[in-house]
Order: structure tokens, then C-alpha cells, then sequence
């Protein structure tokens, strides 16, 4: 069976520390987080057990719409889901436009978060 790592593409070191006391405290593991849509690219091509990504779509570079076209170039059905602050009227079409399959609002909520992996991933989440 596939490990389900879970590969955080964020580049807001407050951002990243909330992803890691949620996901230490729901005891999900294991996780990775970069700070860029370069790295995030590189990891999904060579890491085969990356189950969902959880990208931020304004990243230093290249932003998050355009890591996502290069990552359906090598892994078409690998779930990604935008994660953003950016939540203004047609923000979240836009996102679901560039071909994200979810979305999650910035501040992360822990229970949207863990609806989020029950979904894409084979997490036994409470």
C-alpha cells in the first residue's frame, strides 16, 4: 500500500507552522512542506507516494495555476487543492478554472482541512 504524503506547497512561514500543529495533532503523517511551485513540481514527479497537494496559488516564481499545469503534465489525477487568502467574489471559480480540484480558505480551519483529506486521501481521521 502507498504511503498518502501529503505535500504542502506554501510559502508563509505562519502559514507552514499551522499546517504542522494540525497535522501533528490529528497525527497525520507523512507530510512535506516547500516554500515554491518549482520544488513542488520536482517532488511530484520523482515521489510517486504524493497523494494530495495542498497548494497556496501565490507562490514566489512560478504561482500556484501554472505549478498546477506543469504537475497534470506528469501526474494527471494526483488531487490538488488551492489554498489561498484570497477569497473575494469569483476568486474560488477562478481557482476551480485553472483546474485545482478543491479549495481551501486561508486561515486554514482544522475541520475543513481534515475534510479535505478524508476525501483525497486513505486517512482514518476522525
Amino acid at each position: 500500500m502507498k504511503n498518502n504524503l501529503i505535500l504542502v506547497v506554501e510559502d508563509d512561514i505562519v502559514s507552514c507552522e499551522l499546517f504542522r500543529e494540525l497535522f501533528e495533532k490529528e497525527n497525520i503523517k507523512p507530510f512535506l512542506i516547500v516554500n515554491d511551485g518549482e520544488k513542488a513540481i520536482e517532488i511530484c514527479k520523482s515521489d510517486k507516494d504524493v497523494q494530495l497537494v495542498l497548494m497556496d496559488y501565490k507562490l514566489p516564481g512560478i504561482d500556484g495555476c501554472e505549478a498546477l499545469r506543469e504537475i497534470r503534465k506528469i501526474r494527471k489525477n494526483l488531487p490538488v487543492v488551492v489554498q489561498t487568502a484570497c477569497v473575494f467574489n469569483g476568486d474560488k471559480d477562478l481557482y476551480l478554472s485553472c483546474g485545482f480540484d478543491d479549495y481551501l480558505s486561508k486561515p486554514i480551519i482544522a475541520n475543513e482541512l481534515i475534510s479535505i483529506i478524508k476525501k483525497y486521501c486513505r486517512y482514518n481521521l476522525n
